[in-house]
């Protein structure tokens, strides 16, 4: 099984973040069998939080609230900001840094995680959008932990899901309903993709990774998209190609 694979395949050409996180969630949890499991961002700064939780009809409330609510006791949060570099993020288990005893005696577990029936959980950091801003991806179990060969997929995946939450981090860079509007300036859908990719702010490696093509690819890629929007550059290709047709 190629996961990675899948992962890009699957979830690189959907219209916005909403369909992505949909989409993620539901290969997630097949690759990770669990109870549900939710993207998180979490601003400790504005003390802030968002969820997408699956499955979406909870029966404990608003998850973004009890996040919130136990942001500084929660074992995985505390850990992940301890990583202050990209190059350092790594999958987490619960169990790895906390006891069971020491997890069940903590005001998380008796006052929110025992009634949700969560007590095992693998936590993926996808980004930091900012001092303190987390985004992760957490997968919960109840009794049944993660095992080793689930860490290391988690570790195969997680560099895709980083570049997953880049590149939906944004809006769609076009001011049309059309993603990508390749007609207009008489660019390919390989080529309107790329640049899209761009104007998110990824790199022509990252871009290829997502793509599952080279480096050089993508540069090929980019310079035929210049001499269709008649500039010399990416700065000003992303600028004629997220104006759209009618305002280049």
């Amino acid at each position: 099984m190629d996961a990675v694979g899948d992962l890009a395949g699957e979830l690189v050409r959907l219209p916005d973040r909403g369909t992505y996180l949909k989409a993620a969630s539901e290969l997630l949890s097949k690759l990770f069998p669990c109870d549900g499991l939710a993207w998180n961002e979490l601003d400790m700064h504005q003390v802030r939080a968002e969820v997408y939780a699956r499955p979406g009809n909870h029966p404990f409330g608003d998850l973004a609230r009890k996040l919130i609510e136990f942001r500084n006791g929660h074992p995985l949060v505390t850990s992940a900001l301890g990583d202050s570099m990209a190059g350092v993020w790594r999958p987490r288990r619960l169990s790895d840094i906390v006891s069971d005893r020491e997890f069940h005696e903590s005001r998380l577990y008796r006052e929110g995680f025992r009634e949700m029936r969560i007590n095992r959980q693998l936590s993926l950091r996808t980004a930091q959008a900012g001092p303190g801003i987390l985004h992760s991806w957490v997968m919960n179990r109840w009794n049944h932990d993660f095992s080793d060969t689930e860490m290391d997929l988690a570790r195969e995946i997680q560099p895709m899901l980083c570049l997953l939450d880049t590149a939906y981090s944004q809006p769609p860079p076009t001011a049309t309903n059309n993603p990508w509007p390749a007609d207009g300036f008489g660019l390919t859908d390989r080529e309107a993709e790329i640049l899209a990719l761009v104007a998110q702010g990824l790199k022509s490696t990252a871009v290829g990774h997502l793509l599952g093509i080279s480096p050089r690819t993508v540069s090929k890629h980019l310079e035929h998209s210049y001499s269709k929007l008649r500039c010399t550059n990416r700065v000003d290709a992303v600028r004629l190609f997220t104006a759209g047709p009618s305002r280049a």
